[in-house]
């Protein structure tokens, strides 16, 4: 049951969003499955504005499965290499090609299943399901368990895309329509606003209602 904070949590959250939304190229709504979870792939451990123009070039030469099949993995390599760590998403990708190629070329819709492919953890999986297949799906990693953690003073494991009890409060707390653009919002308010070190509590506009904020 989703009570009043966190209900005000949300309106405000998508409120600020509405203002604030990031633009990048693997949000247009016309993509692929495929490419979004190529998007994914190269936005593990690495900053989004870093992707962007790598991305947009790649799907713009390889836009199908097919014609990134065709690419080796030391090709893929260097393509890969300004996002760091190109030897271990070549061959991640090369690998989930395989298995696509082998599914009839189809992305798999069940998040299950996706975990399967190589490569593809709980929070790639559940981004691709939300973003690529419209399931209403929260997705979890550091930076949404610190917005979580601080807000609510909720406690938050080390390793948050494998944390099942915040997994569960994000099940509760996540809209049931406006569930695609409260997940990017959370995203880009852990970006723009509730940083790591130096966060902007003074101009947040979820400060009246963070339990961080009254502590400092």
């Amino acid at each position: 049951m989703v009570n009043n904070k966190e209900k005000e949590f949300v309106k405000s959250l998508l409120n600020w969003f509405e203002q604030n939304k990031r633009d990048f190229t693997w949000r247009n709504p016309d993509l692929t499955p495929f490419n979004i979870l190529i998007a994914e792939i190269m936005l593990q451990k690495t900053g989004a504005n870093q992707v962007e123009p790598l991305f947009t070039s790649f799907i713009q030469k390889y836009p199908t499965v097919q014609e990134v099949s065709n690419l080796s993995e030391e090709e893929l390599g260097e393509i890969l290499k300004p996002l760091g760590l190109y030897k271990r998403r070549a061959r991640d990708i090369k690998k989930t090609i395989d298995s696509i190629i082998n599914n009839g070329g189809e992305i798999p819709y069940d998040v299950k299943e996706l975990k399967k492919l190589p490569g593809v953890g709980e929070y790639i999986a559940n981004a691709v399901a939300c973003f690529a297949f419209n399931q209403c799906i929260p997705i979890v990693d550091a930076n949404v368990g610190r917005v979580i953690k601080r807000v609510f003073s909720f406690p938050v494991k080390s390793a948050p895309s494998r944390d099942k009890a915040l997994l569960e409060k994000m099940e509760e707390i996540i809209p049931r329509k406006s569930y695609r653009e409260f997940n990017l919002a959370l995203l880009d308010f852990a970006a723009l606003v509730c940083l790591p070190r130096t966060p902007s509590c003074e101009e947040c506009p979820l400060k009246e209602m963070c339990d961080y904020f009254r502590l400092i």
